[in-house]
């Protein structure tokens, strides 16, 4: 509640206590008035009660009859000096004096709540409202004991309770109103004063809590003008004071911040140049590190495959002629046989000695065999061509599934039964797909990275009893214009909290010496960056893992400017 509010409620409040007490002694007034109609009842009954009295002492030999005679006489000079209503009943409510003098000896039947048959009993005078053919609204009486000067009731006196009522309360009522009229002048001087009071105090005051509120929304150079020489002006002096001082330490505060503002944003913008120079560096690094890796690799690879296609031609080429020959010298020895069936016996000798008829039959196929190494050797070695591309190093159209299948055979060694597990079964299913444009020797890269993690992986799940059956699926589609290539391990998944740090570089989940962090990053960068495409991993722990390659299968502005 505010400094106002509470004066002007305090000051409210003096007013409704002095408007209580007018109130009060207004009240007080109206008792009296009503105590003074009664004791000017009981005096007229005391009256008539000593009248009474005075005859039952002084005139004994008097009859009832003239007692009661003079009684009415009373009753009816009362009631023509001052207009009222009277009667005197006894102790058994018979109507003893009455102004109607038809009444006079009949019961008092119209005190319905027998108010005066009470009062008889206790002497406690009683106030009752009686209707009746002459007052149908009602009249208010009062009933006194009627009683002797000896103190003995000997029955009621009713008299009209409303003009006894007026003129005691015409006596009061001056009393009455100066009362209010001074309660009333003292509330309204009280409310005045505190108006003014508060209004004098809570002004000042409202000024400081305004200031306050703008000092403390910021506008430091709000200030107070008042100069009462009171609390409230010294208050508004040491406000100014403190507003002056809180002023100067923010311009201080401010320059300040503003010069660290500039340290530091000098300092986040050197921190970023050596972020991307940090990064750049580090993906020079790992570009230049599988450049030569890839490089040594493919020149490795296409030097051995070049060395070896030469004799291997030589070989392969020459096993025709040799077949030729040998089937014409075994003709040869066909005929000789025909035409001289008893050869010499130096011949004979010689011909079971060398078991001719085995040679004639085991040649022909030893011949085969070495034709079929041959082929074999041959497929390697264009395999091998095919994986290094060094004679396709450039963005040109390529067979997918070709560098696929070239891959499947240099990693043939290790998807074979070994010591420690089964042979690693591969299911592919290819659909159907066109050539697309790319870079063939990094896309087989990207094979060979996602293929050996997948080895790996299953290795690992095999030791652990986890995969008895290790299984890789490589599947492809043509979704839209993109070429979409699948390859799923059954293995024990990767876990979805590293899932978003598989793409990082030089973070590996392998152990020390067996993984460098590099290949999954330089297969994300070869996909994204030089082809346009995307590189996703699905997987679920216990579930295996999907590794989803999409690129274009024509070439993208993104793959041209890789180009460029």
């Amino acid at each position: 509640m505010k400094i106002s509010q509470k004066l002007i409620s305090g000051i409210l409040g003096m007013a409704t206590i002095s408007v209580i007490v007018g109130a009060i002694s207004a009240h007080q007034q109206l008792k009296i008035a009503k105590y003074l109609a009664q004791q000017e009842a009981e005096e007229v009954a005391g009256l008539l009660g000593y009248f009474v009295s005075h005859e039952l002492e002084y005139h004994e030999l008097r009859s009832r009859k003239e007692m009661l005679a003079q009684l009415q006489e009373h009753v009816q000079s009362l009631h023509k000096q001052r207009q009222r209503d009277l009667e005197i009943v006894d102790r058994n409510k018979i109507i003893l004096a009455d102004v109607v003098t038809e009444d006079i000896g009949t019961r008092l039947d119209r005190d319905r709540n027998n108010e005066v048959g009470k009062t008889i009993q206790d002497g406690i005078p009683r106030t009752y409202v009686e209707s009746s053919p002459e007052y149908p609204n009602g009249i208010q009486l009062i009933a006194v004991a009627f009683k002797t000067n000896k103190g003995e009731t000997i029955g009621a006196v009713i008299l009209e309770y409303t003009p006894l009522y007026k003129a005691a309360l015409a006596t009061a009522e001056k009393n009455i109103i100066v009362t209010l009229f001074i309660s009333l002048g003292c509330s309204v001087f009280a409310l005045a004063a505190g108006y003014l009071l508060s209004k004098s105090i809570s002004k000042p005051i409202k000024q400081l809590q305004l200031a306050v509120v703008n000092l403390a929304e910021g506008k430091l150079d709000t200030r107070v003008s008042i100069r009462s020489q009171d609390e409230i002006g010294e208050l508004a002096t040491s406000f100014n004071k403190m507003a002056d001082d809180l002023q100067y330490s923010r311009n201080e505060l401010v320059n300040a911040n503003e010069q660290l503002r500039d340290e530091i944003t000098e300092r986040q913008e050197a921190e970023a140049e050596l972020q991307q120079a940090l990064k750049e560096l580090q993906k020079t690094q790992i570009q230049l590190i599988q450049s030569e890796k890839m490089s040594s690799l493919g020149q490795l690879v296409a030097g051995v495959a070049h060395e070896i296609n030469n004799p291997v031609n030589f070989i392969y080429g020459n096993l025709e002629y040799t077949d030729d020959y040998t089937q014409q010298m075994l003709l040869l020895i066909k005929l000789y046989q025909k035409h001289y069936p008893y050869p010499e016996p130096e011949i004979q000798n010689a011909n079971q000695l060398n078991d001719i008829e085995y040679l004639i039959e085991d040649l022909p196929k030893m011949l085969t065999s070495m034709k079929m190494g041959a082929k074999r050797i041959r497929e390697i070695v264009l395999s091998l061509r095919i994986f290094s591309r060094l004679d396709k190093a450039e963005f040109k159209t390529a067979d997918l599934h070709e560098g696929i299948d070239s891959t499947l055979l240099i990693l043939q060694h290790r998807l074979k039964a070994q010591n420690n597990r089964p042979q690693i079964q591969v299911v592919k299913e290819y659909g159907e797909m066109p050539k697309i444009q790319c870079f063939a020797g990094q896309m087989n890269q990207v094979f060979m990275n996602l293929l050996t993690n997948a080895i790996d992986a299953l290795e690992e799940a095999f030791q652990k009893e986890l995969c008895p059956n290790p299984l890789i699926r490589i599947s492809s589609e043509q979704v839209n214009e993109n070429a979409v290539i699948r390859i799923t391990d059954n293995g024990s998944g990767i876990p979805k909290e590293i899932q978003s740090r598989l793409f990082d570089p030089f973070f590996t989940t392998k152990a020390v010496g067996k993984g460098t962090g590099m290949g999954l990053s330089i297969s994300y960068q070869i996909i994204t960056e030089k082809h346009g495409g995307s590189l996703e991993c699905i997987s679920s722990p216990g579930q295996g893992a999907e590794f989803v390659i999409a690129i274009p299968i024509r070439a993208g502005k993104l793959a041209q400017s890789s180009i460029a």
